[in-house]
């Protein structure tokens, strides 16, 4: 990531591009629509901040190692739209009424660490009411330990939707992200504020775990009609009436007929429009994800564009999280889900 402002809405990931020379890395993002309510959406993106250190930081400061490096930077945005940069001290400093971008990001961590590098990063979008929460997760130097924060994200993002009602959210592993845009967003051209405003009226994606607003789950017949489609590996019931929909339980797994299903189950919601190529100036994105087929003609010939399979990545066991996380759960939780399968816990009003 960076920490520059980024006035095109386009934040490149960690490495840039996908290709199978870079290392793993994950993006977790949630998108409010309450941006232009201060007393709610800075109270929220604390309890996010506080959620993925509680979550995530073990990963890049294992026990008894020295502290990382740590880098906070922010951006307020005047009346004129000239935007100031400032340094906090600490990451509740930069939760002001003028916020425009926020990002903490923690590097040169301790050998033995599971994760090289970690960054939170908040971006005030479309115009203002819209706020895109980014977590990126990398391993440079670290292959194969991918596998061991992918449960940390899905638990970040089913506490953090359980309390914040998104508009629409998704994880990312070994693909490179266009956000605010979404992939989605790309192969249909459609702008990224248009995607934002209308997004409790059509899923703005359709990724390995995508979570959906309660507007359109309803839309959909609920949590068990989409449990009933078959193609979720889980469908998890968030506490504001929205669910986090996670194709299969392996990211790696999420490809060619997988995609398809998802597709299918989510066609009533999805915005209208023949997907296409992408644009030259968005080179090496990964279509692999993509069925070109118009969503409001679901039962036609579905066929995938052409594009980079995800790499192998060994799926941890679906129904527990690994350590550090499992510690941190409620008791008796075995991570995403409540533990018997029903309704997660009751919401926090914020």
């Amino acid at each position: 990531m960076n920490n520059d402002v980024d006035r095109g809405g386009t934040v490149p990931p960690l490495w840039g591009h996908y290709s199978e020379s870079e290392p793993d890395f994950a993006t977790c993002l949630l998108y409010l629509d309450c941006g232009d309510d201060p007393s709610r959406s800075l109270a929220l993106l604390e309890h996010w901040y506080d959620e993925a250190c509680r979550l995530l930081l073990p990963f890049v400061q294992p026990e008894g190692a020295p502290e990382p490096w740590l880098s906070l930077s922010a951006y307020e945005q005047h009346a004129d739209g000239r935007a100031r940069r400032r340094r906090p001290q600490r990451w509740v400093d930069g939760l002001t009424e003028g916020l425009y971008q926020l990002s903490a990001h923690w590097a040169d961590v301790d050998p033995a660490a599971v994760a090289s590098e970690l960054e939170l990063y908040v971006f005030r979008f479309a115009p203002r009411r819209h706020l895109k929460l980014q977590v990126s997760v990398g391993f440079e130097g670290r292959p194969g330990r991918l596998a061991q924060v992918v449960p940390a994200l899905l638990e970040l993002t089913r506490r953090v939707g359980d309390v914040a009602n998104p508009s629409y959210g998704e994880i990312v592993v070994n693909a490179g992200t266009i956000a605010p845009a979404t992939l989605l967003d790309s192969v249909l051209a459609r702008p990224v504020e248009e995607s934002a405003q209308a997004s409790r009226g059509y899923l703005r994606g359709y990724e390995w775990v995508t979570l959906c607003p309660e507007e359109l789950l309803a839309r959909l017949g609920g949590v068990a009609a989409l449990r009933d489609t078959g193609a979720f590996a889980e469908v998890v019931p968030l506490s504001y009436g929205g669910a986090l929909l996670r194709a299969t339980y392996s990211p790696a797994d999420y490809r060619g007929d997988r995609v398809r299903a998802v597709f299918q189950a989510l066609a009533p919601v999805l915005p209208p429009g023949q997907p296409r190529d992408l644009p030259a100036d968005l080179p090496g994105q990964d279509l692999s994800r993509v069925v070109f087929a118009d969503a409001g003609y679901p039962y036609g010939s579905l066929d995938l564009g052409a594009g980079l399979p995800p790499k192998d990545i060994t799926a941890p066991p679906p129904a527990r999280l690994q350590q550090p996380v499992q510690a941190m759960a409620p008791q008796g939780w075995s991570g995403f889900g409540s533990p018997d399968g029903g309704a997660a816990p009751v919401r926090r009003d914020y």
